[in-house]
């Protein structure tokens, strides 16, 4: 989201940076654009846990 303040913007630059080069983005192309969450800040000791539910959980901690 903090990527041209909205994914989809980032993805309207990519195509228009490729048209310029003569390139352009196919149907059914993938472009990860960006996350939907703004950076959180951490330091030493801190540590995070996601819950993906039937996928998975995972954690990280800084060291």
């Amino acid at each position: 989201a903090a990527v041209l303040n909205h994914p989809a913007n980032a993805v309207a630059w990519l195509a228009n940076a490729l048209a310029q080069h003569g390139e352009h983005l196919e149907a059914g192309e993938i472009v990860l654009s960006g996350s939907f969450t703004r950076p959180v800040a951490c330091g030493v000791g801190d540590t995070f846990h996601a819950d993906y539910g039937p996928l998975g959980t995972i954690s990280v901690r800084f060291v």
